[in-house]
């Protein structure tokens, strides 16, 4: 094999017309393209211990998403119609708390104002789809959240993210995140760098101290799949995937048809080598709800 291709024994030239074929004259399994990235695969191929990676329809629910309750632009029952028409069977609302900025962000409130249009949107589209009750919540510069305990509590599921100060010392930017990841009330870290491609960097993080948290509490830590996030990145999910730290990948929506960057966030799990069963996303409702209640979320009300 060269960069000419396969010859063989005798000289001649060796064509296929399925990848999988070449693969299988060089004796090993057909590797994912997105897998092609000199990391082991060719090694591990040969042993037969390739992952089978991710794929789109293992996605079931996306945990992440906005409506315009925050700066959304989708109405909740127009969010859980895209949702339900791309054969999602679980969809979290979650909008801003309202310490961001964002006009319109939730406070104490309008949660309770909130959770009684989830209530008669759920009520309209009946058992076609799962809606929960979450929020975006703002981890501020000395790493405390923008709701109390007591709002938190309240919530079907909490994604936890950094939107400002992301300059900070690595020390410090660092400690803000594992303040999230220790608190009790949060069941996601989302887009856990906050970079913004292509012109803003990520914060500076101490990744170990990151992932060794993630890891004793249990805290997800999210593939956003929006193509100006697509954080984390694959060389953490897949030392995240290595540590069996839970992963979600979600589309971060902000309108209905939005729905659809979520084979970017696939795209970068399969990079990571990440099987359907280490991603939150793909457990059917009543796991995904039970590992809710577990964590102490709001069970009195989930798949009532």
């Amino acid at each position: 094999l060269s960069e000419r291709g396969l010859l063989a024994a005798g000289g001649s030239e060796q064509t296929f017309a399925r990848e999988e074929d070449l693969y299988a004259a060089l004796g090993m399994p057909w590797i994912p393209p997105e897998m092609r990235e000199d990391r082991g695969e060719i090694q591990a191929a040969l042993a037969g211990k390739l992952p089978h990676p991710v794929e789109i329809a293992d996605i079931h629910s996306d945990l992440h998403t906005h409506s315009d309750w925050s700066d959304g632009v989708g109405t909740l029952r127009a969010m859980a119609e895209a949702a339900r028409a791309r054969g999602l069977k679980v969809l979290a609302i979650t909008d801003h708390s309202g310490g961001l900025g964002i006009t319109g962000g939730l406070t104490g409130d309008k949660v309770i104002r909130q959770r009684k249009e989830i209530d008669e949107v759920q009520r309209q589209m009946g058992d076609s789809i799962l809606l929960l009750q979450g929020s975006e919540v703002e981890i501020h510069a000395d790493g405390s959240l923008d709701f109390s305990d007591e709002v938190l509590a309240q919530l079907d599921l909490v994604v936890a993210s950094l939107h400002t100060s992301l300059r900070q010392p690595r020390e410090q930017v660092t400690a803000r995140l594992l303040k999230a990841i220790r608190n009790p009330h949060v069941d996601i870290i989302g887009h856990p760098s906050g970079r913004l491609l292509p012109n803003r960097e990520g914060a500076d993080l101490d990744w170990e101290a990151v992932l060794s948290a993630a890891q004793e509490h249990g805290t997800v830590l999210e593939i956003d799949a929006h193509p100006h996030r697509l954080d984390l990145d694959e060389v953490y999910a897949r030392r995240a995937g290595e540590l069996g730290i839970p992963i979600s990948i979600d589309s971060d929506a902000h309108a209905p048809e939005q729905f659809d960057v979520l084979k970017f966030g696939v795209s970068v799990a399969r990079r990571a080598w990440l099987e359907p069963q280490q991603i939150i996303n793909t457990w059917p409702a009543e796991r995904l709800i039970k590992w809710l209640r577990d964590r102490g979320s709001n069970p009195g009300r989930m798949g009532a």
